[in-house]
């Protein structure tokens, strides 16, 4: 057996199907991915420079940094959507508020309910003592060729300083109001409505009648009764 021939016939035939080659190419991508890698590394000199670099273009300035318009825009938005929800809930309130003002109402009424209304709204019955009383201020009188009603839910005042007028024709039915001193219009119901104040605008909207029938003006603490 001749090994100088068998070994040269096998690198003859290795040679031929490029294997040398193969290993050569395989190891220089090997080194050169790993002298690559090394070269890149944080801690290289290149990988220094390129995270310097990367750092610089990163950087910002907080002084050319405008702050306050910034914040000034998200206090804008904010605003924003505030008013989109004061509006819309606004909206819906005054809705609920017109149908009920101006939607089903009673064609009469008496004098004596109304000033049970009132002082429900206006005064504090319960912290009163037992022997109290809370006296209040009811005026009918006909002038003009009309009947004007003044209450107020404090005693002895003044039909000028009484804080709700109402006014009748001749039949009974309420063709004038007022309440603070402010006649009732159209406008009315914008400024919000509730109590005795919204009872009043209903009944002259729709002309209801008033009927004067008996009242009370002196009112005790209801847990006494």
């Amino acid at each position: 057996m001749d090994l100088n021939l068998i070994v040269n016939d096998t690198l003859s035939t290795l040679k031929s199907e490029g294997y040398v080659e193969n290993i050569v190419k395989k190891q220089l991508e090997d080194t050169i991915k790993d002298v690559v890698h090394d070269a890149l590394r944080s801690y290289s000199v290149f990988g220094k420079q390129l995270k310097k670099e990367i750092e610089s273009n990163l950087a910002i300035n907080l002084e050319k940094l405008d702050i306050p318009s910034y914040n000034q825009v998200i206090l804008n938005m904010i605003q924003e959507e505030i008013n989109q929800s004061i509006y819309k809930e606004g909206m819906e309130t005054i809705k609920e508020q017109v149908q009920e003002l101006l939607g089903t109402s009673k064609v009469e009424y008496k004098l004596s309910e109304l000033i049970k209304e009132m002082v429900k709204d206006d005064l504090e019955l319960n912290e009163l003592g037992y022997d109290e009383v809370s006296e209040i201020t009811v005026i009918v009188e006909e002038k003009y060729g009309n009947t004007y009603i003044y209450l107020d839910p404090e005693e002895d005042k003044s039909w000028h300083y009484c804080k709700y007028m109402i006014s009748l024709e001749k039949d009974g039915t309420v063709w004038r109001a007022e309440t603070g001193g402010k006649k009732h219009d159209n406008r009315t119901i914008m400024g919000g409505m509730y109590g005795l104040d919204a009872t009043i605008f209903k009944m002259w909207t729709h002309k209801a009648k008033l009927v004067i029938d008996d009242y009370e003006t002196e009112f005790s603490n209801p847990d006494y009764n």
